[in-house]
């Protein structure tokens, strides 16, 4: 089982590694730089909701894999999907939106939201949530 969760921890590292590879996404040369001085760059939204997607899809396959190999419940990979699909959706949009404007709180505001879009930032928050549950359920009993 340690072992299963290592590769699949790796499989999350290497998305992260390789996605100037893997992924389209003018973005991440420009938060690279000092972004508060330069305009927001020219973007295909097509082509970045796409790479968005299948980055969020390759993440959410791996977290649930993740909590699942963790805590064999049919709940919390219920729960981690529909907490991973509805953040997803509401900062997509809050994205797409905010990259119309090119004021410097608006700049620092899409650099986080990014964030969340192509890293399993919520895993860390959901694994040791879904501990706690385990352990207060076990201890109920």
């Amino acid at each position: 089982m340690i072992l299963i969760i290592s590769v699949l921890i790796l499989g999350l590292i290497s998305v992260r590694v390789f996605e100037s590879y893997l992924f389209y996404d003018p973005f991440n040369f420009y938060f690279k730089n000092n972004f508060q001085n330069i305009s927001i760059p020219n973007f295909s939204i097509i082509k970045l909701l796409s790479s968005f997607t299948l980055r969020f899809l390759i993440n959410l396959i791996l977290a649930l894999s993740i909590i699942w190999f963790l805590y064999r419940s049919k709940s919390f990979i219920k729960a981690t999907f529909w907490v991973n699909f509805t953040s997803y959706l509401i900062l997509l949009t809050c994205f797409m939106i905010f990259s119309e404007f090119d004021y410097n709180w608006i700049k620092m505001l899409l650099f986080y939201i990014r964030r969340f879009l192509i890293h399993p930032i919520l895993l860390l928050i959901l694994i040791p949530g879904f501990y706690f549950i385990k352990f207060i359920k076990t201890k109920n009993q």
